[in-house]
């Protein structure tokens, strides 16, 4: 199993720990006054205290879709990196990533001479000729913290690691973005987390309903993600028909 399997299958586990325990507060009312009893003496668990325990879950759920979608696409880097592959060895779709983002960076500029545009166009075509091991720079993955359902689609066209995504289209794009909507209020201070999980709306059962359908989703999007390392789709059609590197 991959690494980066192996990392979403660990935050899976405690995003379900987490879910459990709210599960457990929200089973005491939407008014309660109960107390839990713990070793320093009884606390009383307020439907404010509810409300903040239940925002939190759009948190835990945004970090999973992050992490886990960063960490895969990483692993197809890592994959380009090990194997030392070259211009010539890639796929057209990872041609074009590397060409807009590692090294593009130098011509877009208005302000940069001729002079300078001709040099560093030389060592590109230099670098492509001269076969240069490729390396995908990390910190070029789109991702900023507002990873969204349009944003991922982006990302899965940009290197082509399609497939079955085992929930519908519509319906998970509709609880990436309120996801993403959730943590962007609560991590830019512009709602308090009782507020957040007041405007939501969203009862308990559905919020559970959602992290399930996320986790189904993201967990066939990662086997897609693997299914394209295995099969070598990172590389050309030429290459990809023989067992070398």
């Amino acid at each position: 199993m991959k690494d980066f399997i192996k990392e979403f299958n660990r935050r899976v586990a405690e995003i379900q720990k987490y879910f459990e325990l709210v599960d457990r507060i929200e089973q005491l009312g939407a008014f309660s006054t109960n107390s839990i009893t713990f070793p320093s003496g009884e606390y009383i668990v307020d439907s404010d205290l509810q409300k903040i325990l239940k925002s939190h879950c759009y948190l835990l759920l945004y970090n999973l879709v992050e992490s886990s979608i960063r960490n895969g696409i990483t692993a197809i880097h890592d994959v380009i990196l090990t194997y030392q592959l070259t211009y010539k060895d890639l796929s057209p779709k990872i041609k074009r990533l590397w060409l807009l983002n590692d090294r593009s960076k130098s011509f877009r500029d208005s302000y940069i001479k001729k002079d300078t545009v001709a040099d560093n166009l030389q060592e590109l075509i230099e670098s492509v000729l001269d076969d240069e091991m490729v390396s995908l720079d990390p910190s070029n993955i789109p991702i900023s913290g507002n990873l969204d359902a349009k944003t991922i689609k982006e990302l899965i066209d940009m290197y082509g690691f399609f497939g079955n995504l085992g929930v519908l289209s519509k319906e998970i794009d509709d609880i990436l973005n309120f996801v993403v909507k959730i943590r962007c209020d609560l991590a830019h201070g512009n709602v308090s987390f009782c507020d957040a999980s007041s405007q939501s709306l969203i009862t308990w059962s559905k919020l559970v309903d959602d992290k399930d359908k996320l986790v189904k989703y993201l967990t066939h999007l990662l086997n897609n993600i693997d299914d394209y390392i295995e099969n070598k789709k990172y590389r050309t059609q030429l290459t990809n028909k023989n067992t070398l590197r």
